[in-house]
């Protein structure tokens, strides 16, 4: 004859409902301390980027106050200058003297301009364009070799760095055929790989030599960000970049 066992359990929706609410309640205050973290975070760094951009156009102010003044010292020298030709009154010496101060107050309103451009760049709301670019590319000729320099920003407005690399490559004509070189070939002095990482501004520059018989014609830079944002190429006549070697006086 077959056993027939009744088993009897007792039922607790209660303990249910509690480990239910107990859960939801450890997963709320979980996402709240996430909220409050994330939410500090995001502060801290907008501050520190709201300090930068203002310390970037206290500095373009300044500039821009240091020009004026250089340019009205500049056209009140001029007025001494032209007065003494006409009355020719004042010897050699002093008439050199304003000549020479003429000259270099308008090499440091030169280097002002440049200065005034570069913050401008960076600091304006209304002249700036959204991404990584070139700011300044020079090709210098010393002592038989080239030396390059080379300026990539973005704008304050952008509130994460940017990182990637940056391409050069020199095109023109050798033994009268198109021939080109990836700048990296023909650096001797310097890095290379042209890696860039920054928030504001990041600056290159190095020694490279030119193959014999190549003539360059114009060089092309291409900025591959590592992220998905799209590559950025710029040409550039080699005669627009090339310049002379500053004096160090």
């Amino acid at each position: 004859m077959a056993d027939h066992r009744i088993i009897i359990r007792q039922h607790r929706p209660w303990q249910r409902t509690w480990i239910t609410v107990l859960v939801a309640a450890v997963l709320c205050s979980s996402a709240f301390a996430l909220y409050r973290y994330t939410r500090q975070s995001t502060v801290a760094d907008f501050e520190k980027a709201t300090t930068e951009r203002d310390r970037l156009q206290q500095e373009r102010r300044d500039l821009a106050q240091q020009l004026r003044a250089a340019k009205s010292e500049m056209g009140k020298l001029r007025d001494e200058l032209a007065y003494a030709k006409q009355a020719q009154t004042i010897d050699g010496d002093a008439c050199n003297s304003i000549k020479a101060t003429l000259g270099k107050l308008e090499a440091e309103t030169g280097t002002l301009r440049e200065q005034l451009a570069f913050y401008r760049g960076i600091a304006s709301p209304n002249e700036t364009k959204a991404g990584v670019r070139v700011q300044e590319l020079k090709m210098r000729k010393k002592d038989g070799q080239w030396r390059y320099e080379m300026v990539l920003i973005q704008s304050v407005r952008e509130e994460s760095r940017i990182a990637g690399t940056a391409e050069v490559r020199i095109e023109g004509m050798q033994g009268g055929k198109p021939q080109g070189y990836p700048l990296s070939s023909l650096i001797t002095l310097g890095e290379k790989n042209l890696v860039f990482s920054f928030k504001y501004f990041e600056e290159f520059s190095g020694d490279f030599k030119l193959p014999a018989g190549f003539k360059p014609l114009k060089v092309t830079v291409s900025l591959n960000p590592a992220d998905d944002r799209p590559t950025v190429v710029n040409e550039y006549e080699w005669a627009n970049v090339e310049s002379q070697e500053r004096s160090s006086d």
